[in-house]
């Protein structure tokens, strides 16, 4: 059930019951049809069209909820003008399409699993009736000269397009584009402007799970907001866009997704996902031009009073910096989301206690609970109110169990947050509860901005190669892989799990060990079962980590070193279906493998 709670006297309660029930005058605007492709004609696609053919040859459905369910299919166009022109992306689509029915359900990804959320998707649920595929190149206008103003109203459509699917799915295999200039993968999906649209919409969406396809036999479901910002993800305005106009066009969409989610929120009386939401504006709308929602009206100013704290209070439903909602939230912790520091300082004002950790895990974050407000600006990435925090004397360290600030700096922040926190004392040598250290969060979030500072805090060299695993798990790709290479890391290093951890992990370890054998098997309790002994690659290969994996074996990884179990890399590629550059490695060709290293750390320069 979602946490919910507002005193029934406040500005926000008040409001919330004036618009309760209006929430059908706030639907999503569909300014464009949503033209979509029944299962059986993708199925049968050999070759893929473009918007004006497609409809010109009668192929193109529009969509209606009373005819069955629809995917949003998210994917990076691998050329300028063709997202595909060799339909390797759309065989991946069709061939994990088929892989499906012989599924009893997609598995949760090793992050959401890890922090138990979510559970699998049940494959009778995806198809349980007719499906309808909504995929860009063929469901919008391409022709731009032709149909400039019908384009525009498609992308001001998305959030609607994005609302009205019942599956959203990422297709990001990892591929070459036809000339060998490029590479695409789940981390240049991440890190593209349009994708980074559609993937916050959805979670901006009443349904926010989506999954991932790597592969023709490798999906996973991603479920709650930490998954959704490893590797790579973040604000739409800091994505790379080819056309660089195309970032003003995104903020007047992006805000009407966020306007329909704050307000479907109130009408359902969830004042804490409210509270979330609306805290995240800095964040999403980061690089951006866009004025802030203030929902709810009647807040008059009084200079003479801490106004920013009072408007925070009007606009939150809160009444002083002690209140503390369902979720165990107080107004400090939100306002670290917001990431102003002089909001926090009137807060501070009316002696708000920096040091005050959560009292409960939110829903909306996942985060668990102890969470310090410097570990939530971190997370944020909201460097100028670290700075503040930690010039009020703030905690920089903190006992929860993953979560600490330089942890969360290391996830989420910039090259500054981290220095502030290190020359503030924090220990770059600090571990959490499962004995993960600051080099390894880098690692799993994919921070190369991170690794890159820690060494210049140290006076010993960094254990960088345990920091493999951690990248290979997370599904970092080739240019964290490098970089932790070029501070020493062995990428033939074998892990000792059972012995070496702190007693959470070791308790953990032999739960999930135990659980594979006897109980169930999952994509974590399988890393887990094979953990002992094995080297980042086999890591790699578990995970479905395919651009980690060629990057590793660029740098010199070997194949056929074997774990506690007795098992090699090349065993977790038996009866898996594998990227070619992968085969090839596992047959003794590493050159494609090196190529694609090499393209992927490049993709920033060379995609389109």
């Amino acid at each position: 059930m979602a946490c919910c709670g507002a005193a029934a006297s406040t500005a926000l309660a008040q409001y919330a019951n004036s618009i309760r029930g209006q929430l059908h005058g706030l639907e999503l605007c569909m300014d464009f049809p949503m033209y979509t492709v029944p299962l059986g004609t993708l199925m049968e696609m050999t070759r893929l069209e473009p918007h004006e053919v497609m409809k010109g040859k009668g192929l193109l459905v529009e969509f209606d909820r009373k005819m069955g369910k629809a995917v949003f299919v998210s994917h990076q166009w691998l050329e300028a003008d063709h997202p595909d022109p060799d339909c390797r992306q759309i065989r991946v689509l069709q061939d994990a399409l088929r892989t499906v029915k012989s599924m009893r359900s997609i598995p949760v990804d090793v992050v959401s699993e890890t922090l138990n959320h979510g559970t699998p998707l049940p494959t009778s649920e995806l198809l349980s009736e007719p499906l309808f595929f909504w995929y860009d190149y063929f469901s919008c206008p391409q022709k731009e000269e032709q149909t400039t103003g019908h384009k525009r109203l498609a992308i001001n459509s998305i959030p609607a397009f994005v609302d009205r699917c019942s599956f959203f799915f990422a297709l990001v295999p990892v591929l070459e584009n036809p000339d060998g200039t490029n590479a695409i993968s789940p981390g240049s999906w991440h890190g593209r402007g349009w994708c980074r649209l559609e993937r916050t919409c959805r979670e901006l969406a009443q349904n926010h799970d989506w999954v991932v396809v790597k592969g023709p036999e490798d999906l996973e479901l991603i479920s709650g907001a930490v998954a959704s910002t490893r590797a790579g993800g973040g604000p739409v305005g800091e994505g790379i866009f080819t056309v660089a106009e195309d970032r003003s066009k995104l903020g007047p969409v992006l805000m009407t997704a966020l306007k329909r989610k704050l307000m479907s929120l109130l009408d359902a009386q969830d004042f804490p996902g409210y509270r979330a939401f609306l805290n995240q504006q800095h964040a999403l709308f980061r690089g951006l031009e866009c004025d802030a929602l203030v929902p709810v009206p009647g807040f008059e100013i009084d200079l003479k009073s801490p106004w920013r704290a009072m408007n925070f209070f009007h606009q939150n439903g809160f009444r002083s910096v002690s209140d503390k909602d369902s979720c165990g939230w107080m107004p400090l912790h939100y306002a670290a989301v917001n990431g102003d520091p002089a909001l926090v300082q009137d807060l501070l004002v009316l002696k708000a206690d920096p040091d005050q950790g959560t009292k409960g895990i939110h829903p909306a974050f996942g985060f668990e609970r102890g969470m310090l407000p410097l570990s939530i600006a971190c997370l944020f990435r909201n460097t100028d109110l670290i700075q503040f925090l930690v010039s009020a004397k703030a905690k920089v360290t903190s006992n929860v169990v993953i979560h600490g600030p330089l942890h969360c700096a290391a996830a989420q922040s910039t090259r500054e947050s981290m220095r502030i926190l290190l020359e503030a004392r924090c220990s770059p040598l600090e571990q959490n509860s499962f004995g993960g250290t600051i080099l390894q969060m880098a690692a799993y979030y994919g921070s190369s901005e991170a690794i890159d500072e820690l060494p210049r805090h140290v006076n010993t060299p960094l254990n960088a190669s345990e920091a493999l695993h951690s990248a290979a798990l997370g599904g970092a790709g080739a240019e964290v892989v490098h970089r932790l290479v070029e501070i020493r890391a062995d990428v033939n290093i074998q892990t000792d799990e059972h012995f070496t951890r702190k007693p959470l992990m070791r308790a953990v370890y032999t739960l999930l060990t135990l659980q594979h054998r006897f109980y169930k098997v999952t994509p974590f309790s399988e890393v887990m079962y094979h953990a002992k002994g094995a080297t980042p690659l086999m890591v790699a290969m578990l995970c479905c980590n395919h651009e980690c994996a060629a990057a590793l074996i660029a740098a010199g990884a070997q194949v056929n070193l074997r774990n506690a179990r007795g098992c090699t890399a090349a065993d977790f590629a038996i009866g898996r279906s594998l990227p070619e550059f992968l085969r090839e490695a596992f047959d003794g060709r590493v050159e494609a493998c090196r190529r694609v290293s090499l393209l992927a750390r490049g993709w920033v320069e060379l995609s389109f």
